[in-house]
């Protein structure tokens, strides 16, 4: 069901944002696990409840609208991490700009979301849209589509009962549509978003990326134009003519229309889902969460060299107040490796494993140990002695998360010497990393450039599509837009070589 929309006003009733949550005062810290969710908070239980059971029905909404496929169960989770106010999040992230409430990550040591409770959180649905999208349907799409997708939903409402609107406008956007110049439909379908941005277009782009998926989405007809929009750019026809020769018209005459059908009314949808409870199991964590949550996170990533010390001396502080702690001791262990006494923090992960023998993290920082200490080996048999358990430990961390796309990775990148790689059993483990992360673009490039050497050429063009349309891959997507070309050129060939991208991409 859809309703109209007079001058950016609701004319019938919406109701509020379904995520915008209270806050709470509460400085205790639990983890909150549904099917598709874990969320970590420090507020109340009744608060990590009520924000872990929106999103799961914000997901249920994503998948109905999409008609994603439903076995989903065994994949990787998201985790989400509430915090109390902007110092919190920035110490999860730090640089973040002033004015930023919530941000989304993917990279090869984490995937994750976090923001501050109460505020807008337009901007976790906009960036949860493109993980879901990432997931069910990674295929081939251009820019001011991803964009545009993603701030269709970025709106979106679900409550308790199973009501949802979706498509209702941001007002910033009407706004940037009303006050800046528009850029012309040529460079809205064909630029990057990396290049408009250098431009100041930044704003534009995504107000006008939002209005033309808006226009595609809101009309059955249109959606079939669009639909054979995309075919046709996958088939590899050129963008502009893909486009206007599919909708029919020309870019004057779109732009006419999309500022009469923004300024004349436009339509939001309502959609009755089934009513969802999902069930969560909520957990406290121990106390030393306070301390070492938030900086542990931020040290997963690889935290500046120059606040090396300053996390150091509070892992230590911290693992001193909460003695015996796996998760201090962890977070202890990754401080002293990165920036203190190496031999001290080989100590804390054996501690930490005597305490959680089945701890992952632990478990992957082991085996990145024992990695670095064999290539420092000479004698190739001390090398592979160190591989073998390397391998071991990897392998404790999978039986404990199958899951964990960074225990896959590592496990594929520590056979890539044997001179039987790739196997079909590497290959394998590169395909289960991609489906647990397929929002690591890295990851991608990494299982192409095995399948590739395996001759699997298809296959690899599949894995590299995504990578060439990020629209901000930059470089490396033009490596990939490069190599899917070549694959294009040439027989699938069996054997064929070929290196992607000369480091990971994020």
């Amino acid at each position: 069901m859809q309703h109209r929309l007079w001058g950016g006003r609701l004319a019938a009733g919406a109701g509020a944002l379904a995520l915008a949550l209270p806050s709470a005062a509460a400085a205790e810290w639990r983890r909150g696990e549904t099917a598709h969710f874990v969320v970590y908070s420090n507020g109340s239980e009744r608060n990590l409840r009520d924000y872990a059971a929106r999103l799961e029905r914000f997901h249920a909404l994503l998948r109905t609208v999409t008609r994603a496929a439903q076995d989903d169960e065994d994949l990787r989770k998201l985790p989400v991490y509430l915090v109390d106010n902007a110092r919190e999040l920035r110490i999860v992230q730090p640089g973040l700009p002033e004015g930023v409430d919530g941000y989304y990550s993917a990279g090869h040591q984490d995937i994750r979301a976090a923001l501050i409770r109460g505020r807008d959180d337009d901007l976790l649905l906009h960036e949860y849209t493109h993980h879901f999208m990432s997931h069910y349907s990674p295929g081939s799409y251009p820019a001011w589509f991803r964009e545009g997708f993603a701030e269709y939903f970025a709106t979106a409402t679900v409550d308790s009962r199973g009501r949802s609107t979706f498509g209702y406008p941001g007002l910033g956007r009407l706004q940037t549509l009303h006050q800046q110049r528009w850029m012309p439909l040529e460079q809205l379908l064909t630029a990057s978003p990396m290049e408009l941005e250098r431009q100041g277009q930044r704003w534009a782009y995504y107000a006008q990326s939002w209005l033309l998926t808006h226009y595609f989405l809101s009309d059955a007809g249109r959606q079939r134009q669009l639909d054979a929009y995309l075919r046709a750019l996958r088939a590899g026809a050129d963008p502009l003519d893909a486009f206007f020769g599919n909708v029919g018209t020309t870019p004057e005459g779109l732009t006419r229309t999309l500022r009469s059908y923004y300024q004349r009314g436009m339509r939001y949808s309502e959609l009755t889902l089934p009513p969802l409870a999902p069930e969560i199991t909520v957990t406290r964590m121990p106390e030393s969460a306070d301390d070492v949550l938030l900086i542990g996170v931020d040290m997963r990533d690889g935290a500046d060299e120059d606040r090396g010390p300053e996390l150091l001396a509070a892992s230590r502080a911290a693992a001193a107040r909460h003695p015996g702690d796996a998760l201090a001791l962890t977070v202890l262990a990754r401080a002293e490796i990165a920036w203190g006494d190496a031999a001290a923090g080989d100590a804390a992960l054996r501690q930490v494993l005597e305490i959680e023998p089945d701890n992952v993290e632990a478990l992957l920082m082991a085996a990145e140990r024992r990695i670095e200490a064999a290539h420092e080996e000479v004698e190739q048999d001390a090398l592979l002695a160190g591989y073998r358990e390397a391998q071991s430990l990897l392998g404790r961390a999978y039986q404990a998360d199958p899951t964990d796309y960074r225990v896959l990775a590592e496990l594929a990148m520590l056979r890539q010497s044997a001179p039987d790689y790739p196997t079909e059993n590497d290959l394998q483990t590169w395909r289960l990393a991609v489906r647990h992360a397929p929002q690591v673009l890295g990851l991608r490039a990494q299982a192409a450039t095995a399948l590739l050497r395996a001759g699997l050429t298809d296959e690899a063009a599949l894995h590299l599509t995504p990578l060439a349309d990020d629209p901000h891959g930059g470089e490396f997507a033009e490596r990939a837009r490069a190599q899917i070309e070549r694959i294009r050129e040439r027989p699938a060939a069996s054997g064929a070589e070929a290196e992607v991208s000369g480091q990971p991409v994020d």
